[in-house]
This record gives C-alpha cells, sequence and structure tokens, in this order.
C-alpha cells in the first residue's frame, strides 16, 4: 500500500566547496552525510511505499578526485539557495493533515548574529551549513552563507500554520574537535566572524524578527537547549543528534558485507525503524536510539523535542503499517526467504517474527508461529533459518514477517590501538593531536598493548575479544564492530576509550602501564563496563506491554522526608522540571517518577538505576525488602517512585539512566547490581539467584553470569512479556 500522505525533504552535505572560517579553519568534508539520506530514502520507498515524487532530496556527496567537486548537478546540490527552496516547495505542495518528514546530515555551524537588534551584539546564529558555505559578496570579497536558526524558524512555523504534521531530523552538531580511529564530528569549535550574507531568501528581515519575537514570547524563560528557533510543541517532532555543548560523530557501522559510514543518530534510527515500531511512539524509538549511542559515543546525548508521545510516522488521524512477508519455504532445509536484504539494513543474524496472514495487531506474541533468524541474503532476499513455535500453524507463503529487536552483546571487543608517532612539528604544538605519541611513549607502546593480551585470556572470563589493528583502516574494516579503543597516552598511562576515540571521563583513576598488576586490573574494568553496557542496552520494542506500562517524570521539590512527609502518591504540587524526558537537578534535591498499569493483568515492576560512577542498584524497591512491586490496573493503582540522586564523591556533575521494567512474571533483578567501578563485588541484597522461567529473570542472570553462556542473551529476550521504559536525569553539586 503506498503512503501517499507522507512527503520527506532530505539533507546530505559531505562535500564543502572551498571557504575559510574566521580562525582559518574550514568545515572538513564527510563520508557518511550522503550516506545517510540516501539509507533514509531507501526505508521510505521500500519499507513505508512512499512514492519517489513525494521525496526530495538534495545530496553533495565526496569531491571528484580531478575536479574537487560534487558529482551532483547544480540543481540537486544543498546550496543554501536550493535548501530554502526545497523548504518551500515541500511546504506549498503538502495539504494540511499530510506528514512531512525532514532529515539533514552534515556540519552545523555557529556564527555571529545576522540580528543583534533582538541578539545583542554578542549574540550568536545556529545554523546548517550549505555546500556552499563560502561565497563573493558583490566587491568580490569572500563571505559565508548559513541557513540561520531565524529562517529555520520561520520554514518550520510555516508548515505548521499550513496545518502540515513535520518530523524533523538533524545529524549535525555545533561542535568540533580532532578523535581517534575513524570516528569523525560534524560541527567544528569555531564561532565564525566571518563576513555574513546577510538577505535572506527565506523571507524579509522584518518577517524573520517578527516570527522570532513571537516565538520568544511564547516560551517560558530561554531554553537550556539552545533550540530556540522551533516553534511551540504542536504538531511537529524534533530529534537532535546531541546536545548543543556535544560532539555528534559519524563512523563506520556494519551494513550487509561491508562497513559504511553514517552518522550515528541516522545508523541507530534506521536500525530502531527496521524493528517492529508500528504502535511506538517517537519516545519509545528515542529510548533505545539514545542507548545504542551512549554505549558506542559516551560523550553524544540525542535530544527529543515537541510531541514525542506522537506514533512514529503516524497522526492523530493516521497510522501507517507495513511488513515484509514470507516468500519461500523450504522445508527440507527448514529455510525460508524473506523480501528484506541489504538495501533495508538485514544482516547477518537479525532475527524475525511469523506472524499469521491478516495479522494487524503485532504486539500479540502469543500469536507468533514461528522465528526466523538471518544466514543468508544479497540486495534483496533474506535466507533464514526456521524455529517453529510449538503449537502454532506451520508457516505459509505470505505470512506477514516483522523484524525483531536485536539482543544487546555479552561478549564485547576490544581493539588494542597503536597510535602514532608525533612528528618534531607536531610535538612542538601547544597540544599535540590525540592519536599522536611522543618518541619516548611511542618505544614503550608495542609492549604495554602486548601485556594485556594475555590477561584478557587469564582474566577476561569470556567476556572480551580483542583484535590488535596498527590502524584506524584496520579497524574499519574489521568483521567485528568495536566496542572500546584501548590505548596509552603520552602520560604513561592505558585509556580505555569509546569507538570515536573519546576516554571515558568517569574513569577517575588513572593506571599506569608499569603498574603492579596493571593489565589485570584493565581487564577487569573491561568486564565491569561490559556487564554495564548490556544492562543500559536492554530494550524490547517487539513487546506487547510497551503501550501498557505509562511512566512519566512528575517534578521534583527540595524538600521532602521520606516516611515522614505523605506517599509520593499523596503529593498535589511540585516544581516544575526544566526538561520532561532529560532533567537535571541539585544534588539533594527529590525527583518523581509516576508508573500506571493499563494492561488487563496485574505487572510486576523493578527499577534500576545506573549511575555516573558505573555502579548500578536496584533503586525501587528497596532491594533487601523485595524484587519487585505489583502494580494493579488502572490509574487509580499509579504508583509513584521518589529518587533522591547523589553524586560519587569527587563529582561535581553527574547524569542517572533510569531504567523501569515491567513483566507478568517473577521480575528478579538483584542479580544485575553493580559496585562502582574497581569497587569489589559484594553480595547482592536480597538476590538469592533466579532458577524459575520468567523471560526477562532468564536475561538478568544471564548478565549476572561469572562467564557469559552466550555472546548473545537468549530468544527470551526477543519475543516474551516484558518491557523496559528508560529516562536519564542530570544531578549537579549545588
Amino acid at each position: 500500500m503506498t503512503d501517499s500522505n507522507l512527503y520527506a525533504l532530505l539533507i546530505g552535505v559531505n562535500c564543502y566547496l572551498p571557504h575559510r572560517l574566521s580562525d582559518g579553519t574550514y568545515y572538513d568534508n564527510l563520508q557518511g552525510a550522503v550516506n545517510d539520506v540516501n539509507a533514509v530514502e531507501n526505508f521510505l520507498t521500500i519499507n513505508l511505499k512512499v512514492p519517489e515524487s513525494h521525496i526530495f532530496k538534495l545530496t553533495a556527496s565526496n569531491p571528484n578526485p580531478v575536479l574537487k567537486e560534487p558529482v551532483e548537478p547544480p540543481e540537486q546540490l544543498p546550496t543554501y539557495a536550493n535548501m530554502v527552496a526545497k523548504f518551500k516547495e515541500i511546504t506549498e505542495i503538502g495539504q494540511p493533515g499530510d506528514r512531512i518528514y525532514i532529515h539533514y546530515s552534515g556540519h552545523g555551524g555557529r556564527t555571529i548574529t545576522a540580528y543583534p537588534e533582538i541578539k545583542g551584539e554578542s549574540g550568536v546564529d545556529e545554523s546548517l551549513v550549505p555546500t556552499d558555505i563560502g561565497q563573493l559578496d558583490e566587491s568580490g570579497q569572500p563571505v559565508n552563507c548559513y541557513l540561520r536558526d531565524l529562517e529555520l524558524a520561520l520554514l518550520l512555523k510555516q508548515m505548521e500554520n499550513k496545518g502540515l504534521i513535520v518530523t524533523v531530523v538533524f545529524d549535525s552538531c555545533h561542535s568540533g574537535g580532532a578523535t581517534r580511529g575513524e570516528a569523525k564530528v560534524r560541527g567544528t569549535d569555531t564561532l565564525d566572524k566571518m563576513p555574513q550574507k546577510i538577505d535572506s531568501l527565506v523571507a524579509s528581515r522584518e518577517e524573520l524578527l517578527d516570527n522570532w519575537r513571537s516565538l520568544r514570547q511564547g516560551t517560558r524563560g530561554e531554553s537550556n537547549l539552545h533550540l530556540g528557533f522551533l516553534p511551540q510543541p504542536k504538531d511537529y517532532v524534533f530529534l537532535a543528534a546531541c546536545s548543543p555543548s556535544e560532539k555528534a560523530f559519524e563512523d563506520g557501522f556494519r551494513c550487509g558485507e561491508e562497513k559504511r559510514r553514517h552518522g550515528a543518530l541516522t545508523y541507530w534510527l534506521l536500525d530502531s525503524l527496521q524493528q517492529d515500531y508500528v504502535g511506538l511512539t517517537y519516545k519509545d524509538i528515542y529510548d533505545r536510539i539514545r542507548a545504542k549511542i551512549q554505549s558506542q559515543f559516551s560523550q553524544q546525548n540525542p535530544m527529543l523535542l515537541g510531541e514525542f508521545d506522537r506514533t512514529v510516522f503516524g497522526s492523530d488521524r493516521t497510522a501507517v503499517t507495513q511488513f515484509l512477508s514470507v516468500q519461500k519455504i523450504n522445508p527440507a532445509k527448514q529455510q525460508v526467504n524473506i523480501n528484506a536484504g541489504i538495501a533495508t539494513g538485514i544482516r547477518k543474524g537479525a532475527t524475525f517474527a511469523i506472524y499469521p496472514l491478516g495479522s494487524r495487531d503485532f504486539s500479540q506474541t502469543d500469536t507468533r508461529l514461528a522465528l526466523a533468524e538471518v544466514v543468508e541474503y544479497d540486495s534483496t532476499v533474506a535466507v533464514c533459518k526456521l524455529e517453529p513455535i510449538e503449537g502454532q500453524r506451520e508457516v505459509a507463503l505470505g505470512d506477514p514477517v516483522i523484524l525483531l529487536a536485536p539482543p544487546p552483546a555479552l561478549v564485547r571487543q576490544v581493539c588494542l590501538f597503536h597510535q602514532e608517532q608525533a612528528t618534531a612539528d607536531e610535538m612542538a604544538l601547544s597540544q599535540m593531536p590525540p592519536n599522536k605519541l611522543t618518541p619516548e611513549i611511542y618505544s614503550k607502546q608495542t609492549q604495554a598493548l602486548e601485556s594485556l593480551k594475555n590477561a584478557f585470556y587469564v582474566y577476561g572470563k569470556g567476556w572480551i575479544k580483542w583484535t590488535d589493528s596498527q590502524s584506524a583502516q584496520a579497524i574499519s574494516s574489521d568483521d567485528e564492530e568495536i566496542d572500546y579503543l584501548l590505548c596509552i597516552n603520552n602520560q604513561e598511562e592505558y585509556e580505555i576509550c569509546d569507538t570515536a576515540g573519546v576516554p571515558y571521563k568517569n574513569i577517575n583513576s588513572t593506571v599506569k602501564v608499569n603498574e603492579l598488576k596493571a593489565s589485570k586490573k584493565i581487564t577487569k574494568r573491561l568486564i565491569h563496563l561490559s556487564k554495564y553496557k548490556a544492562v543500559q542496552e536492554l530494550y524490547n520494542s517487539a513487546s506487547p506491554l510497551l503501550d501498557k506500562l505509562q511512566v512519566k517524570w512528575l517534578g521534583k521539590l527540595y524538600d521532602y522526608a521520606e516516611g515522614i512527609d505523605p506517599p509520593p502518591e499523596q503529593l498535589k504540587k511540585f516544581q516544575p522540571l526544566d526538561d520532561p524526558l532529560n532533567p537535571t537537578i541539585q544534588e539533594g534535591e527529590w525527583i518523581f517518577l509516576e508508573i500506571i498499569n493499563l494492561h488487563s493483568h496485574p505487572l510486576r515492576v523493578a527499577i534500576l538505576e545506573l549511575q555516573s560512577d558505573w555502579a548500578i542498584e536496584q533503586s525501587w524497591p528497596k532491594p533487601d525488602k523485595q524484587g519487585y512491586e505489583e502494580f494493579s490496573p488502572g490509574v487509580a493503582n499509579r504508583k509513584v517512585a521518589a529518587f533522591c540522586p547523589q553524586l560519587p564523591e569527587g563529582y561535581q556533575e553527574g547524569v542517572d539512566i533510569v531504567k523501569v521494567f515491567a513483566t507478568l512474571g517473577e521480575a528478579e533483578l538483584r542479580g544485575l547490581a553493580l559496585p562502582a567501578l574497581d569497587s569489589p563485588m559484594v553480595a547482592r541484597p536480597g538476590y538469592r539467584g533466579y532458577s524459575g522461567s520468567d523471560p526477562l529473570s532468564q536475561v538478568a542472570e544471564a548478565i549476572a553470569q561469572d562467564k557469559p553462556q552466550d555472546r548473545r542473551l537468549n530468544a527470551a529476550y526477543s519475543y516474551r512479556e516484558w518491557v523496559v521504559k528508560q529516562f536519564t536525569v542530570r544531578v549537579k553539586k549545588d
């Protein structure tokens, strides 16, 4: 079925034509932005059946090796003029109630404001960076051209005024910096002070200023997200790659038989949409995206604003249902062919659920006929090993197929990263590049990394696989996805880094290369991080409970005495939060989470808190008293959990992840508790092991084991009756 009222504007900028910023730097060419929008286009046309005539695409591919220019014709380039024209064209074509999807992949920029009368002389414009950023004015002098926040504000407001239902995804950032490995930042730290092209093609100066003033009057104070160009939260969803002060990365990701460059936000967004997203909200999808990105790039926190409870690719009157189907059956080999391949993002090991023909509610897991795991694939077809479900009929041609969310990995891949020796010129710099070592340290690098290999074997207990790469190119071509880079720095210390080569900030105690038992200590840290990240990534998009468990932050209180003041359910007034999804509070303040069971049966609920010092504890109910709290159905039986997060000693700020688990079973999650990093493991309060049949508890037990039983969690992860909702809270010192 063709989705005839969905339109898309896709903009991907790899190539930036010659230009200079005010400090002499420039926007580096990217490699993954065009891949991003091409992959989004494939998803829209193949999965959602969006007509090609409804997709407007502007791309600037990598420079031609000879001409040093994009290969696209001028009318298809994401120039400033073309970007504005396509925004206006899609607004003109769309009719009230139509859905508009806007996706930008490329650099974000910050520049001295062109509108000082409302932002002040030192104000800053946040912008998208077109491929023709560098231009000449009428006198032949260089000027820079951006698509600025005031212009974007009016373009989006015009869509809202027409009654269009808008989703905006920006895979870019306004920060920059060098990285180790192949990951690249989509932004720069430079505040551009070059002369600017002032005349806007969006509207007159007066229209832009009037619209901006009206938007600012409608907001309650200044946004701490620096996204003031957004209209009020009505008929739009905005997903940003990171907060304003953070970096957005692109890297190599496994796509079929090869690795391709993608923005982390775009890759995990598409990966999540390949799951059974029908009926999910943007908040549900965001939870998974955020967990996946943070497990890979620790300093990138995607942001979600607007109508985050809106159904993905849906509206108040329309919900789109699309699925794959069984195309061929081979009973002798217990295999089926499914009409999905590289073009739809499928890869080896992906798991599908097969339903009876005519199914519409894919949350009903008890109607599934079989599971199917991909063993071979080409561009359009996936060959899958069939795992029939006992008591169900045989799979038939045409039966609908839904991709399930893959379980998190238990065994993690570590790359022993060899850095380069710094040149004399690099050593003379005030700060050497992060992937360079002084000659003295460089001479000790190989021995320091070699000493870890035996430790991984002796102390790793099966939790760690390693690869020894002599270059970033070797990393990008490896068959395994890298979870951590491990290297040494110029202080002769080991560093555990995320896949962008950024050291984890909250690993505070350094380990010297020549320290006694250094390799053992590093190995134990990696095991701890592997368990932590397995819990962090727990998510189940296929659960029938997903829309039955309602959870939200209610607010905060500074003066609250647990056990003395009324129970949280009886409190009537709370102080408002600065962000309903990712609030910030001061240490000592209490924050309150409302939980409602809309299922027809009681749910068993437990809450885990993943803390900034890598500790995990069951924070509600108290683990020494009980393993879970049972919720009866209905709003009248709502519960409110109260938290007073504390910062670890020596921390000025930290981010805690709050995961709310619900199951129809027994909910034994206390085995997932971890002490702070480098602290000895102690008896987990109330935990006596688990030997029952509840799938969620089986998943928890697999992670809690001393040795991983399998590289991935068992099949119970994918298709049983449990669900998790995830939130974060940033805690700061007074």
